[in-house]
């Protein structure tokens, strides 16, 4: 039976917005041209506070982009044209034009909202998005002219910052998002975390990012690997200069040996060097003329400034991916135990202590719309679901989990898979040692495998690994088994060893269908049986073996009449990347424990959320299951990953319809006159900001956070649609993230919650990886990790996500064909296995 559980949440009330509140609608634009947001915001706060201080009275809500709310009518009549002058020191030749017009059908009340969360309005008409998301407007607005942001999250140095290394430096700061729930509207208010660019002397910076100490690292030559990393790192980045107060420009290259640089001075003067120039102009003697420097192009001429005299401004988002060295000190930094979580949004929120960014009574934004918001976190009722036994060996017993672990130790897989020939290849560092802790951990490995069951040969191939990966695995291989391919390579890697990685998997998944285990050198030195128990589940399941199977009355009952679970995500080359694909996975389950996982995957447009070919994939595995099962699935249920709150409805209604025509299509193919498959569509989702926090200890686990398997149903849903919240996993650092599931088409529970509730937690025990329940159901962990391993099985001649620098704002265009030819399926041989674990 399940528990009752009452808990805090990070979200608070709206207490009250003021009746008849009224606000106007301008359109926005500038001449010329802005492109960058944070510079519109800029031109546009100099309008309010310097060019019409008085006629800005109140001060008017900017979105950033095109789009003004004011409280009053501002005082000019339909549309204004305002000159504004970013300078402080006289008028300026640059000319710069706000233009606002009035948008006549739009004055905006929030009537209609009211009526919605009062139930009297089933639909969020335009009237209610657009209440809202000036409210969003009105509590961000405040913070986010003070500090930089990403819009829905701004970042303070009050709040805690730490330096991450590589020119890199992570601050701490608040996300803030008003949601409308059942009858009330709330702030989601929480702790996140960003990254920006260091500040400080561009030398500095980029000597940290080089991970070097000394100028001379600098003197580069373009063709240098060095040059290319310092290059694609700082490019857009704004920096400021010792000896020109006051200016800022973007860096657009590097030149080097640029104090030797030479140009023409003046339309007919001699040619003369960078350094001679400013020795002369500003009697400045360069220390370092010989290191990089930076060039701006214009009216095609390059002016040349050098490094030392370059400053790095402060406040800038670092928005592309987070280099892997920087990973584990951002992890510790942004990890927070729940009650220290909950600390810090309360003193934001009060204004207490240094930090007063979220101190709403303070924003005369909040205070003119008349909102008061309660300092009190919201409490909802929910409750702890009953645990799924895990089924090993042919045992009867169950094992029990305890906070969402168990352990293997006397157990037996329940299905172990044997391994008879196999090779070990080595590419550790560390030749004096390497061989003898390959052995050492081997030994331990066979133990450990011999223990759960698996049948494994002691005898195996020890090979040294060479320059070429492919040609290693391959001779190991042959050496291991003259007939048949050998069951098993394993592969000692380095601790930073992508490119190798990277080979093994493609002669293992792509070129010859072996299976590969690959583990590094620094593990496999301090190995113990836990991490052996660790390597043994992934060999056993990528061979097609069951470790364990999770019990519950759910999944009894759905074993009743063949069904079919499938986890879908789409997965994204590196922020910024334009010239690379997306890549789309499938995985389905094809045996009556729902723990086998075939996979599936595709290639489309890229950052395209939307899967182009999902009812394609969907018929497909269908088929696929049909054909080894001997009967179609009567059942599919479908988690679908990878959708944000603002995508899920359009994308999902042409989804399930895509697949509903592919069932279709395949049924008249098939001439097969038994009902089509009843189709069950949650989507479940992770990038969110809601968490849990127990009233007491009593009622928290060990980390202090709520128990695994703590669902909520009530008082934090989606008015819109049927969801649930459900903490699936135990505590291990910071606070935990339930998961969001919204239930978009059911045909086969009768949207009955607490069905889909404990199937939810029973399919996040079944992850083979792990001795854990995880945060989200096993396939759709597998679907992700599927996305994740796309690069795989591209061309490496194409260099996929290759940090994606090259095709950042470069002009490239997507070239279908060419990532079509270029992507290769898994081989044949690994079909039914999970080559993917």
């Amino acid at each position: 039976m399940s528990t009752r559980l009452t808990v805090r949440t990070n979200s608070f009330k709206i207490e009250r917005i003021t009746e008849n509140k009224r606000y106007y609608q301008y359109d926005v634009s500038f001449d010329p041209e802005i492109k960058q947001a944070g510079r519109r915001i800029e031109i546009f706060e100099r309008l309010q506070n310097h060019t019409e201080p008085t006629l800005f009275t109140p001060k008017v809500i900017y979105d950033g982009d095109a789009i003004a709310y004011s409280s009053v009518m501002l005082a000019f009549g339909q549309s204004y044209t305002f000159e504004v002058n970013m300078s402080d020191r006289g008028p300026s030749k640059r000319r710069l034009a706000v233009t606002l017009k009035r948008v006549d059908s739009s004055v905006i009340d929030f009537s209609d909202l009211r009526q919605f969360l009062e139930g009297r309005l089933k639909q969020q008409t335009p009237k209610v998005i657009v209440a809202i998301n000036l409210l969003q407007l009105i509590v961000r607005q405040g913070p986010n002219l003070k500090y930089p942001n990403n819009i829905r999250s701004f970042f303070t140095k009050d709040a805690g910052k730490v330096a991450l290394g590589g020119g890199l430096e992570a601050w701490k700061g608040f996300y803030q998002s008003v949601r409308p729930t059942h009858g009330q509207l709330l702030i989601n208010v929480d702790v996140t975390c960003g990254v920006l660019y260091q500040e400080g002397r561009l030398i500095d910076v980029a000597l940290a990012l080089l991970g070097q100490s000394h100028v001379r690292a600098l003197k580069l030559a373009e063709s240098s690997p060095d040059f290319r990393k310092l290059k694609s790192f700082f490019k857009g980045v704004f920096i400021g200069f010792s000896h020109m107060k006051g200016r800022k420009k973007k860096i657009q290259q590097f030149i080097p040996d640029a104090g030797y640089y030479k140009f023409q001075k003046g339309s007919d003067g001699p040619d003369i060097s960078v350094q001679e120039y400013y020795r002369e102009t500003y009697n400045i003697h360069l220390q370092y003329p010989d290191i990089i420097g930076v060039g701006f192009t214009a009216k095609g001429q390059v002016t040349v400034i050098p490094a030392e005299l370059c400053i790095v401004l402060p406040n800038q988002r670092y928005v592309r991916k987070l280099p892997q060295e920087c990973t584990k000190k951002m992890v510790e930094f942004s990890s927070e135990r729940p009650q220290a979580r909950m600390e810090a949004i309360l003193k934001g929120l009060s204004g207490s202590g240094p930090n007063t960014a979220l101190d709403y009574k303070s924003s005369p934004y909040v205070q003119e719309a008349g909102l008061q918001i309660s300092a009190a976190p919201s409490m909802i009722d929910g409750q702890v679901l009953k645990t799924p036994g895990m089924a090993y060996g042919q045992s009867s017993n169950l094992v029990m989990p305890r906070n969402g672990g168990w352990n293997v130790l006397n157990q037996r897989f329940h299905q172990p898979r044997g391994i008879n020939a196999w090779a070990v290849v080595d590419y550790s560092l560390n030749k004096a040692r390497g061989r003898s802790n390959t052995e050492r951990f081997v030994k331990m490995l066979v133990d450990c495998c011999g223990q759960l069951g698996m049948s494994i040969s002691l005898t195996q191939v020890y090979k040294v690994g060479g320059q070429n990966v492919a040609k290693d695995l391959l001779d190991a291989g042959r050496e291991a088994s003259q007939q048949t391919p050998p069951d098993l390579i394993l592969v000692v890697l380095p601790s930073s060893a992508a490119e190798i990685r990277l080979a093994v998997k493609q002669f293992g998944d792509v070129h010859t269908g072996i299976s590969t285990q690959c583990v590094r050198e620094d593990k496999i030195a301090k190995a113990n049986n836990q991490y052996c128990n660790n390597v043994a589940m992934k060999i056993n399941a990528k061979l097609g073996g069951v470790n364990a199977v999770p019990r519950s009355s759910v999944l009894d009952k759905l074993k009743e009449s063949p069904f079919m679970i499938m986890g879908v995500d789409v997965g994204h080359p590196a922020p910024g990347a334009v010239d690379q694909p997306s890549v789309a996975s499938l995985v389905f389950s094809f045996d009556v424990d729902a723990t086998r996982y075939e996979a599936l995957t595709c290639i489309q447009r890229p950052r395209l959320e939307i899967i182009e070919d999902l009812g394609s994939m969907v018929k497909n595995a269908v088929s696929l299951f049909g054909n080894r099962n001997r009967t179609p699935p009567q059942r599919l249920i479908l988690f679908r990953d990878g959708l944000s709150e603002g995508e899920y409805a359009q994308a999902a209604t042409k989804e399930i319809q895509a697949i509903k025509d592919a069932l279709e299509a395949l049924w008249k193919e098939r001439s097969v006159n038994r009902p089509k498959p009843h189709l069950t569509y949650i989507v479940v989702g992770k990038r969110h900001h809601v968490r849990f926090f127990p009233k007491s200890q009593n009622e928290a686990d060990k980390s202090g956070n709520c128990p695994a398997g703590f669902v909520a149903d009530k008082g934090i849903g989606n008015p819109m649609a049927q969801d649930f919240y459900l903490q699936s996993h135990g505590g291990l650092l910071g606070t935990s993230r339930p998961s969001h599931y919204i239930i978009l088409e059911d045909e086969n529970f009768g949207r009955r919650l607490d069905i889909l509730q404990n199937l939810s937690f029973c399919l996040c025990h079944s992850y083979a990886r792990a001795t854990r329940s995880v945060s989200i159901p096993a396939p759709v962990y597998y679907a992700d990790i599927v996305c994740a391993r796309a690069n795989f099985h591209f061309d490496p001649r194409l260099h996929y996500d290759d940090s994606a620098m090259s095709s950042i704002s470069g002009g490239h265009t997507f070239d279908f064909e060419k990532w079509q030819g270029g992507y290769k399926g898994k081989h044949p041989s690994l079909a039914w296995k999970m080559h993917f674990m």
